[in-house]
């Protein structure tokens, strides 16, 4: 188990190193340990400083060295930290760490750092961190808002901590009002309450529960036997450790035990201080972020050209970009009302007869509801009858209520040589999956 905790930490730590020393090893595109990320002039530097360290191991010309493992495994995590605090364990992360070291010179010397696509991660990291840094920088400074500010608030908005009236009650209901006078007569005599719900109550719910309603408001809505504001408000009105009614209603009479009546209060600002607090800083933090963006923005300079942001924001998506959203969505109803905008807004595009067969397709195998699909299947015939997809289309129709597998489903539809994705995606909707059965 410790082996397994030790590996684990050391992968987070391997994996995981700080980001800041990861982007300036991306950016400077030097072979130096993974996490060290130094510039040349840098690295020179660190060579130095390995003179004056203890160098534990050499991959090319990089050192490692006693206070750089050290440095690394003070970096883990508390829990993991004290598996490399012995002989074994620090030789354990020496290894890895020289593994880390020859695979990201390796890695180097491949070209891997100069790949556009690895480029672009290396500079959105830098750009997260780098903004993530200035801003809780920039955030601190926004003072907590202070006691004497929560009191006002709190003073001044007194009513939204305001906890109304309420009544804990239970109860036994009769259908006739003579069996509940009864009832009533024989727990008033001090019978147990429990014993006569359990044996005479005609609420299934509740019965069992020695007849417990719960806590109620004035409005007297009750989980078990609904709303009843009229039993409520008598049952605040007989006061605590009561017995009361019998009580009419449409369910039948009510006798009825008040455990508690608890009147209006307002909650003590001690008890909603923190909360307070949490939400005035909150709007603090939301206005003060604004003016400090705003003066970064005066800072730096900052235009806006609005013509060519309307042109742009009113820039309408392809048919092809509009059925790859449809295969995206999740849900059928989000996928079916996408392919249904692709055959409404682009009705003679190549991708159309593809988007109105999945329409039918999604209403068959995914609903079951087989008649707005057929409906989907006659629109596709009537729209594009010269489509590929048409013998598909009266396949489903005929066959898509029975349990027969279809012999053919020629998708190679009108868009196939330009949009193979989607041709793809609609052969393997419509492909069933292995029955099972030898």
């Amino acid at each position: 188990m410790t082996q397994r905790l030790a590996t684990a930490a050391l992968a987070l730590a391997l994996c995981v190193a700080p980001a800041a020393r990861s982007l300036a090893a991306g950016a400077a595109k030097s072979p130096v340990a993974a996490g060290a990320g130094k510039s040349p002039a840098a690295a020179g530097a660190r060579r130095g400083a390995a003179r004056r360290d203890t160098v534990l191991a050499r991959v090319g010309r990089d050192a490692i060295t006693a206070r750089e493992v050290q440095q690394r495994i003070d970096e883990l995590p508390e829990p993991y930290r004290t598996n490399y605090n012995t002989p074994d364990g620090r030789g354990q992360f020496l290894d890895r760490l020289v593994e880390e070291r020859v695979w990201l010179l390796a890695a180097r010397r491949h070209g891997v750092a100069s790949r556009p696509e690895v480029k672009s991660q290396i500079e959105q990291t830098e750009r997260d961190l780098l903004i993530r840094t200035y801003v809780n920088e920039v955030m601190a400074a926004n003072p907590v808002p202070a006691d004497s500010e929560a009191k006002a608030w709190y003073e001044a908005h007194a009513a939204d901590y305001r906890s109304p009236a309420s009544v804990t009650l239970r109860h036994i209901l009769s259908k006739t009002e003579a069996d509940a006078r009864r009832i009533k007569t024989w727990a008033k005599s001090g019978q147990d309450w429990n014993k006569l719900a359990a044996r005479y109550s005609a609420d299934s719910l509740t019965r069992a529960m020695g007849g417990s309603l719960g806590t109620v408001t004035r409005e007297g809505v009750f989980g078990s036997i609904g709303a009843q504001p009229t039993l409520a408000e008598s049952a605040m009105a007989l006061g605590s450790h009561a017995i009361g009614g019998p009580y009419k209603s449409a369910r039948g009479w009510h006798v009825i035990k008040v455990d508690t009546v608890r009147a209006e209060s307002v909650r003590p600002f001690d008890q909603v201080r923190s909360v307070i607090v949490r939400q005035l800083g909150q709007t603090r933090s939301q206005d003060f972020y604004r003016r400090q963006l705003a003066a970064e923005k005066a800072a730096v300079g900052f235009s806006a050209d609005s013509a060519a942001i309307k042109a742009f924001l009113a820039k309408k998506e392809t048919a092809q970009e509009l059925f790859r959203r449809a295969q995206e969505a999740t849900g059928a109803g989000p996928r079916i009302a996408a392919y249904k905008r692709v055959v409404d807004e682009f009705p003679n595009s190549d991708v159309s007869p593809q988007a109105q067969f999945m329409i039918g397709f999604v209403y068959s195998e995914e609903i079951k509801d087989y008649d707005e699909a057929e409906r989907a299947f006659k629109d596709l015939l009537q729209r594009y009858p010269r489509s590929e997809l048409a013998d598909s289309a009266h396949w489903m129709i005929e066959h898509m209520r029975t349990e027969e597998a279809p012999s053919f489903m020629n998708l190679e539809a009108d868009s196939t040589h330009r949009a193979p994705g989607a041709a793809r995606a609609t052969r393997a909707a419509t492909s069933k999956p292995p029955s099972g059965k030898p």
